[in-house]
């Protein structure tokens, strides 16, 4: 067997093979029997049939093929295990010629990871959180606005009041819509832009007619881009009524005696959050300045597995909210070309903390208890409320805890490289000989089986998947 092996793209190698002419012919035989027990040959029964009359009923170009589905996984392994290469995903097959038989095995690496010596790096630490009177005031207001009351009121109509409206609208004479009883706040975000502005000054039991042009990329495509007249009466007309600011106020919003225990609470609660958004902060500059530092080497593939995830989370949150992917795209006006070429950037820098993070894990022997996976487990789904002991079941079932325990696993890993850059803890910051990624599977080996961990289809070429290059005739 001749191999040639060759780098095309960063962590990704072809194998251009061409085998030995007994070991091809062995394996057309052993395909030619294979084909002779699927396919009824007269005066023979099945797995009978003389090669050469297999060979003119089939083709020898279907029997090349089928040979080489036979060879291939035997000598791909055989070529990974002596280059001592680690496939990353399945690679591909491209068959080149017939006779002699030559074909390319192209295969994505598994990515490389220099770590930068990040017990040296020094980052500035975060500003004090100080929580500002004008924040507690805002906290304050959010708090009235969440406990007003709408009160109807007989006066015109001004923006930020709800109303009550009969609409009819029409274009080139033609109802396009036709609603009574349809009630909305006004508010400079409704559509079509100027709506809040023509209703504002109306008094209960007034009409007013009017022209708006709905904005090109509006939701509803038939009138996206027009011009409708509308003729709008309204039916009612209330305004927000916020409660005093007293101790009164302080005890219907909970366990406050007084105004001033109110605001002592909303203070510790906003210092708390702002903390822990700063301590966000400080770990993704730490992060961000250790991925800078080291040099990372990765295929393609692990992009485009990052960019299945982002559409994925993308898809659930559509879901959600009622929505299709199918549907959100034609709104947006982009196809999924363009969706992934647009997430791009943001999965390849995932992916490169991801790297990173996880040989910081590996160095540092991060490690995942029992213990620890299981309150993690009672966290999340306490998030859930009524329903966190259906949450919870669920979770614990088997390959459930894959995510959880990855998150779970790379959290602990970047408070780990936190701690060391900010000299909280001695960091090893020498990396030991071993594969960032095994260290992930034996630290998580759910998040492996759920699919989440490259390599797991990378031992042989796929089958049923040989492709003939441009311009070869086909071979009788």
């Amino acid at each position: 067997m001749d191999v040639t092996t060759e780098t095309v793209a960063p962590r990704e190698v072809e194998f251009t093979i061409r085998p030995e002419a007994e070991q091809v012919e062995d394996a057309r035989r052993e395909a030619a029997r294979r084909v002779a027990r699927q396919v009824k040959i007269p005066g023979f029964r099945p797995g009978k049939a003389p090669y050469a009359l297999v060979e003119r009923t089939v083709g020898r170009k279907l029997l090349t093929e089928q040979a080489i589905e036979i060879l291939a996984p035997d000598l791909y392994k055989r070529i990974l295990e002596e280059g001592g290469y680690q496939p990353y995903d399945r690679p591909t097959l491209n068959i080149l010629r017939q006779e002699p038989l030559e074909f390319r095995i192209r295969v994505p690496l598994e990515p490389t990871v220099e770590l930068a010596d990040y017990c040296a790096i020094e980052v500035e630490p975060e500003p004090e959180v100080v929580v500002t009177p004008e924040q507690e005031e805002q906290l304050l207001n959010e708090l009235r606005e969440q406990h007003g009351a709408w009160v109807p009121v007989e006066r015109p109509a001004q923006v930020g009041d709800q109303v009550t409206l009969d609409i009819r609208g029409t274009s080139d004479e033609e109802t396009v819509f036709d609603q009574e009883g349809t009630q909305l706040t006004l508010s400079e975000t409704l559509s079509p832009p100027g709506f809040a502005q023509e209703i504002a000054g109306m008094l209960p039991g007034q009409t007013r007619e009017f022209s708006l042009t709905y904005p090109e990329d509006y939701s509803q495509s038939e009138l996206a881009g027009e011009t409708v007249n509308m003729t709008t009466t309204l039916r009612g007309l209330k305004e927000r009524r916020l409660p005093e600011l007293d101790d009164e106020f302080a005890q219907s919003v909970g366990d406050h005696a007084t105004l001033e225990d109110l605001k002592a609470q909303l203070r510790e609660n906003l210092k708390a959050q702002l903390d822990a958004e700063a301590r966000d902060r400080l770990a993704t500059r730490v992060l961000d300045r250790v991925v800078e530092q080291s040099g990372l080497e990765y295929p393609n593939a692990a992009v485009e597995q990052e960019i299945d995830s982002l559409i994925r989370q993308r898809e659930s949150r559509l879901r959600q909210q009622g929505f299709t992917l199918e549907s959100y795209l034609r709104v947006i006006h982009k196809s999924m070309a363009q969706l992934r070429d647009e997430l791009r950037p943001e999965a390849e820098e995932q992916l490169r903390r991801s790297l990173v993070l996880r040989e910081v894990a590996k160095v540092e022997k991060i490690e995942v208890q029992p213990g620890e996976l299981i309150a993690e487990v009672d966290r999340v789904a306490r998030a859930y409320g009524e329903q966190a002991a259906a949450v919870r079941q669920a979770l614990m079932q088997q390959g459930a805890l894959g995510p959880v325990a990855g998150d779970l696993y790379a959290r602990k890993a970047l408070a780990r490289l936190v701690d060391v850059v900010m000299g909280k803890a001695e960091g090893v910051c020498e990396a030991p000989e071993v594969p960032a990624a095994e260290a992930l599977a034996e630290q998580a080996p759910e998040a492996a089986e759920a699919g989440s961990q490259p390599g797991e289809a990378g031992g042989e070429p796929p089958t049923g998947a040989v492709e003939r290059s441009p311009g070869e005739p086909p071979e009788e």
